[in-house]
């Protein structure tokens, strides 16, 4: 069976490809309408990304800071802690040769 392209029947398929087009071309211009609004999305995504890495930056200044400050506390501590044992160690030698 061998189909005929009458006049008729190729005017139909002219108008679904002129629709199709026409859709097309609507799609595209939809497109180029949306660009700015995504352009201007990852634009405030990007300042919104530079935005935390600064202030996380600035806090992890700050934890450093006070790391630091706590491991010199430590240390006090820990030499005073020294100290203390000397002088109870000392005092006990005192004590035992007082008794002895």
């Amino acid at each position: 069976m061998t189909s005929q392209w009458t006049d008729e029947r190729l005017d139909r398929f002219a108008d679904k490809v002129d629709r199709l087009t026409e859709q097309i071309q609507q799609l595209i211009q939809a497109l180029y309408l949306e660009i700015p609004n995504i352009k201007a999305e990852i634009h405030s995504i990007g300042e919104e990304a530079k935005e935390q890495r600064e202030t996380l930056h600035t806090e992890l200044v700050e934890i450093k800071e006070i790391t630091r400050q706590q491991a010199i506390t430590a240390d006090r501590y820990a030499l005073a802690a020294q100290t203390q044992a000397e002088n109870i160690r000392q005092l006990i030698l005192m004590l035992n040769q007082k008794q002895a």
